[in-house]
This record gives C-alpha cells, sequence and structure tokens, in this order.
C-alpha cells in the first residue's frame, strides 16, 4: 500500500448516498433520546438493532477479565451495535450515553421493509456497513501490530 492510500480520506456511512435516497434509508429508522447514563444497548442483549449516532456521545465499554476495558467514546456520525445486527449473537458491549443523546435505530423488521420495498438501497446499505466494519477491523490489527513490537 502506497502513503497516498494510507492517507485516504475516510468517508461517512452512507455518504456516497443522494440526498432522497438517504431521506428513504432514515425513514425506516426510529429516533430514540438517550438522557446521560442510559443504556442504548446492554451486554449480552440479544436485540439486533443497529445504532447512527445523531446528537451527543455514547462510550462503549467492554469488559475484561480485569473489569470494564476497551472503553471508547462515539459521537454523532458514528455507528454501533453492526455486529449484533449481522450475527444476532449476544450484544459483547455496554454503550451508555455520556449527555442527552439521539441515535436513529434501524430494526431487522424495519431492514426488512427496507429490503422489499427498496433492494438497491438495502443493497448499499449492506455494503457501506461491510466498508465500515472493515476499516474498524483494519485499524484494529494496525494497533495490534504496533502493540506487539
Amino acid at each position: 500500500m502506497t502513503e497516498a492510500q494510507d492517507e485516504e480520506p475516510r468517508r461517512g456511512f452512507l455518504a456516497d448516498l443522494h440526498e432522497a435516497d438517504i431521506e428513504i434509508v432514515l425513514a425506516h429508522t426510529q429516533a430514540r433520546l438517550y438522557a446521560p447514563g442510559d443504556y442504548a444497548v446492554r451486554r449480552g442483549d440479544k436485540d439486533r438493532s443497529f445504532f447512527i449516532i445523531s446528537r451527543g456521545s455514547f462510550e462503549v465499554r467492554v469488559p475484561t477479565g480485569n473489569g470494564p476495558g476497551g472503553i471508547r467514546v462515539l459521537e454523532p456520525g458514528d455507528l454501533f451495535g453492526e455486529v449484533g445486527f449481522f450475527d444476532g449473537r449476544p450484544r459483547s458491549a455496554d454503550v451508555v450515553a455520556l449527555e442527552d443523546a439521539e441515535a436513529l435505530v434501524l430494526t431487522q423488521a424495519s431492514f426488512q421493509r427496507l429490503r422489499l420495498i427498496h433492494p438497491r438501497l438495502a443493497l448499499r446499505f449492506v455494503l457501506d456497513l461491510g466498508r465500515v466494519l472493515g476499516e474498524r477491523f483494519r485499524a484494529s490489527d494496525a494497533l495490534a501490530g504496533d502493540l506487539s513490537r
């Protein structure tokens, strides 16, 4: 990989869609409001919803053998719940609002409606979600490589 490729700017989720297509996707979501300390996701839940943060910030708490660890902060435009959305397995972390916040939630039922009514958009949604996950896995691999040196 060249230096120019390493410096390629990251695109936001669904940034390549036209405004009208984004509106269609967003019409299949529900806005949920959270107060500071509210849980959006609890570790062990089997809910397959997917979240796009529209306002405020959330903290991801991934438990380790020594207690809570792997804490990271998510802000507007960030996503969470995407792994459970795909695999249906129990959630692996808690996600807690740090302030008054809002997330747009796409349930499995809403995604299936989107898939049936707008299959092209549903495919673009899944492919872009895959791109975001790929970026996260590459970042994790790079971090793991740096830590092993």
